[in-house]
């Protein structure tokens, strides 16, 4: 057999290939195979079979792939194929047949720096649309910066006084300071008394703290800005609280740093105390003989200025997501 191909240590050459005559690729195929040994190899690919000729060849595969080393050496242009030098399969039929209708430029020899330890495998790549995926999270963050900018200029309208208020459904901004107009609420194991409390429950098990309970209470009550006075019923109204104090197992302050035993409750109230200031936005609707506060009532124990800082902090940040999403869509944008 003329010019057989041979990985170094193993006796038997391999099948359907032959060297080529220039030595750069002689050499280039000694290197290529040099780095094959059989605990990279298929062992049912290395058994022995007699070719045409009568002299036993082998068809190595590489382990736990379907590459065979007499396609990849011919593909890389290191060997020709050689039906006489061995027996072929039907599929090494077909591939040296495709080989042999290619242009003669894809037999060129390659450089030695081509010859590496891996075999690559061509793998289909999943192509994301991009683009639409931006234009998607454009949109959104529009919409989120639409509904902040609504909630933001709700709390920027004029205050109004008490004596100016019309009788009819306006929103309106008040401010005064509130007096319950029957009983105020009592804080258990305290001697607090608010207008309007937030009550959680907590109790702890072998999972930590769990909510056990919620419920919230607002009691009608006088809210006078000096101009006025006016009665309001907040039972409906959307209260944003600024103090709390906690009742641990039934004393009130805050146990930090205790280590909590099963079945240990924690009750934390929120809460706006009698004689506060507190800001009224929203629709107060007239109801016998005092105003009832409709759902889209925001009232704030003092002023609403913490509220406009968080909106406005979401605003700018929408606005900056904006820009970079748009900055994304025009390095996208189709013709690039």
């Amino acid at each position: 057999m003329a010019n057989p191909v041979q990985i170094p240590s193993f006796p038997v050459p391999l099948c359907g290939i032959s060297t080529r005559s220039d030595t750069s690729n002689q050499l280039a195929l000694r290197q290529y195979l040099s780095h094959f040994s059989r605990t990279d190899l298929d062992e049912t690919s290395l058994e022995p079979r007699l070719g045409v000729d009568g002299i036993p060849c082998i068809r190595p595969a590489v382990r736990n792939t379907s590459v065979k080393l007499i396609h990849r050496a011919v593909e890389l242009g290191y060997a020709e194929w050689n039906p006489s030098s061995g027996m072929l399969d039907v599929d090494t039929w077909m591939i040296n047949l495709m080989y042999l209708q290619r242009p003669s430029e894809h037999y060129a020899a390659p450089q030695l720096t081509r010859v590496t330890t891996g075999i690559p495998v061509t793998q289909p790549r999943l192509k994301l649309p991009w683009l639409q995926m931006v234009a998607v999270l454009f949109v959104l963050a529009a919409a989120v910066l639409l509904s902040q900018l609504s909630r933001l200029s709700s709390l920027l309208i004029r205050r109004t006084s008490i004596a100016g208020l019309l009788n009819s459904d306006v929103r309106s901004k008040l401010r005064g300071i509130a007096i319950p107009t029957v009983g105020a609420l009592q804080i258990a194991h305290t001697d607090i008394q608010a207008i309007a409390v937030l009550r959680t429950t907590e109790q702890y098990g072998h999972n930590g703290w769990r909510v056990t309970g919620r419920n919230s209470e607002q009691v009608a009550c006088s809210i006078d800005d000096g101009t006025a006075c006016i009665d309001v019923d907040l039972t409906h109204a959307n209260v944003h609280f600024s103090n709390r104090v906690s009742i641990y197992n039934g004393i009130p302050g805050e146990h930090l740093g205790r280590t909590p035993y099963m079945d240990d409750t924690r009750i934390v109230f929120q809460y706006i105390p009698v004689g506060a200031v507190v800001t009224l936005i929203g629709t107060l609707v007239p109801h016998d003989t005092c105003y009832r506060a409709m759902k889209n009532v925001h009232v704030y124990d003092g002023d609403e200025r913490a509220e406009v800082r968080v909106l406005k902090f979401r605003v700018l940040l929408c606005i900056g997501v904006l820009l970079v999403l748009s900055v994304l869509m025009f390095i996208l944008r189709p013709g690039r």
